[in-house]
């Protein structure tokens, strides 16, 4: 439970984990701290911890853990795609679709060049100064994401799709490459003694400046936007140092913003998708609980109904008995009478769900009529009043005692139905019998759950359930008794007894 200022507690545990997602600004918490980053951009960087450890550093081992550093940068970068097309997958976002696409490509078009210099240290370079290939890797990650951000539906393949686009980048790098060897017009690298190199680098600038404008300006959350914002510009600052500085072998200083970029990339990805699980999460509960609302309500609707029907047949037969002429006048006929209009009004409220407050209710007030009518329908009830009153709803006590006595005269032939009540303490007792066969074994634990009957009844198993939780809700208990004495079933019915006894 989560405390609220005012002392109370919040007892909806998803609600209350929600809310610990949610800054006073009402932006959802950023999982991924940047401390974490940092910590992952160091990992990366662990090469140059290995190479000092051996105590010779030199020229190539520097060389070599720097290239070593960048690839597996590239890895986690691959890896942040995963996440992202798992997130986009998820969401059904087509920004972080797009995201995963360009993380892929990126990873894709980088990670080759990487192992190529490890290779051959002539291709060294690609893995960390600006090339002309650059610009075509960032104008077609601009164009993913712009395309990403008017979609309706997110790419069905976005990993597929990143390595096709990532290998065409890293064709088209190599190709420019080759052709400016051939040409003798350099070597594909940028340098900043050409002008038109010097525009070149400006533009790839300006593109990135695009790329994050786009995410900046997305559904994506500022937080997230933000950490790759930094991350672009650290692998664009540290790809121009060394440009700028026309290095031969990886600067640390340029691996390391290249391990920032990475790292930002990766916990990002991985922050958005442990949200976007939670989130799921949160909903999938959300959903249960409306299920559940739903089934309860169908299981309602179901007892409503099967209540109806019970009414709706006794007051049909009874109102034929009426019409015939069957029953002459006199006591009985008025009882049978009273109760067509009593069982009428009470069905009226059952349908309006008006199920009345608890009051003191007299037990043979409500067993009289229902003794009398059911003689009336051919089904003889024995019963002695007892004067004893209870708390209770009399509609829901005189539903109760109705699908007990059906019951009986349902399943027992209606053979030795008998009702009577005592006084014990505090409570008052109402014990329904019959001389019938009995309850099956089979279901006798599970005889007052949802759809419980024996395979051959033609019942629903909702009367008994019904049944009992009706007098579960005033307060009393029904129970299903063993009693030696007895040959068929007996029903106990206990409720809060109500002080004084209605004379006799």
């Amino acid at each position: 439970m989560t405390a609220h200022p005012g002392g109370r507690r919040d007892r909806d545990p998803a609600r209350a984990r929600s809310r610990r997602r949610v800054r006073h600004d009402g932006q959802p918490r950023a999982r991924a701290s940047w401390w974490w980053s940092a910590a992952v951009a160091g990992l990366l960087l662990h090469p140059y911890l290995v190479v000092a450890l051996l105590g010779e550093g030199g020229d190539t081992r520097l060389a070599l853990a720097g290239r070593s550093s960048i690839l597996l940068a590239d890895l986690l970068v691959l890896g942040a795609g995963i996440a992202l097309a798992v997130d986009a997958r998820l969401t059904r976002d087509p920004l972080r679709a797009g995201m995963a696409v360009a993380a892929t490509l990126v990873a894709i078009q980088d990670a080759p060049l990487v192992v190529l210099a490890m290779i051959d240290p002539a291709l060294g370079s690609h893995s960390y100064r600006l090339t002309t290939g650059h610009l075509v890797t960032v104008l077609i990650v601009l164009v993913v994401l712009h395309r990403a951000r008017r979609a309706v539906t997110p790419v069905q393949r976005p990993i597929a799709a990143g390595v096709l686009l990532g290998l065409a980048a890293l064709g088209t790098t190599l190709g420019l490459h080759a052709l400016s060897t051939a040409l003798d017009h350099g070597s594909g690298f940028l340098c900043t003694g050409d002008p038109f190199d010097v525009a070149l680098m400006v533009l790839i600038g300006v593109v990135l400046a695009a790329i994050g404008l786009q995410l900046r300006h997305s559904p994506l959350p500022a937080w997230a936007s933000s950490r790759i914002g930094v991350g672009i510009l650290a692998i664009f600052a540290a790809r121009l140092w060394a440009t700028l500085t026309a290095a031969t072998t990886p600067p640390p200083a340029a691996v390391a913003g290249v391990a920032v970029f990475s790292a930002l990339t990766a916990t990002t990805a991985a922050a958005l998708l442990r949200l976007s699980l939670e989130q799921t999460s949160d909903r999938v509960a959300h959903y249960a609980r409306i299920a559940a609302e739903a089934q309860a309500e169908v299981k309602q609707d179901r007892e409503v109904a099967h209540d109806v029907r019970s009414t709706a047949a006794g007051i049909a037969a009874a109102a034929r008995l009426l019409a015939s002429g069957q029953v002459p006048p006199g006591p009985r006929r008025d009882a049978l009478q009273d109760m067509v209009d009593s069982e009428a009004a009470r069905l009226r409220r059952t349908v309006a769900a008006q199920p009345g407050p608890l009051t003191v209710v007299a037990v043979d007030e409500v067993v009289s009529p229902l003794v009398v009518a059911q003689d009336a329908l051919g089904h003889r009830v024995t019963w002695t009043p007892g004067g004893h009153r209870v708390v209770a709803r009399r509609d829901a006590l005189v539903e109760v005692l109705v699908t007990l006595v059906n019951n009986a005269a349902d399943h027992a032939g209606g053979r030795g139905t008998t009702i009577l009540s005592a006084a014990i303490g505090d409570r008052v007792i109402i014990v329904v019998s019959d001389d019938g066969p009995g309850i099956d074994p089979d279901i006798r634990a599970s005889l007052f759950q949802w759809g419980a009957h024996r395979s051959l009844s033609a019942g629903q198993g909702i009367g008994l359930h019904r049944a009992h939780r009706l007098v579960l809700e005033q307060g009393g208990t029904l129970e299903l008794v063993d009693d030696p004495g007895a040959r068929g079933t007996v029903f106990v019915i206990t409720l809060p007894r109500a002080e004084g006894r209605i004379s006799r």
